[in-house]
């Protein structure tokens, strides 16, 4: 992956480590150390996806990713406002 023109880092322990973030997901995860959580999302994606046996149930299995993804894109929207007021 290339350098971006305006690359994200996150800062911490008070400044002494630094790390370059390549998306604004990328840095909420390193922000709240959160890193360990995505491999526990991908097991249970792979869980429910794991299920569907039917129509019927992939399209409950597909409400169910919805809701979260819904939530989780609520939350990170909510940081992202949180932190562009700081900048101000």
């Amino acid at each position: 992956m290339g350098k971006t023109k305006n690359p994200l880092y996150v800062v911490k322990n008070n400044g002494v480590d630094v790390e370059e973030a390549m998306s604004f997901f990328d840095l909420v995860l390193k922000k709240f150390n959160l890193e360990a959580v995505v491999p526990i999302f991908e097991a249970v994606i792979q869980a429910l996806l794991s299920e569907v046996s039917s129509y019927p149930v992939f399209v409950e299995v597909k409400k169910m990713l919805d809701q979260i993804f819904e939530q989780f894109i609520g939350i990170l929207f909510e940081i992202q406002q949180k932190l562009m007021a700081k900048k101000i």
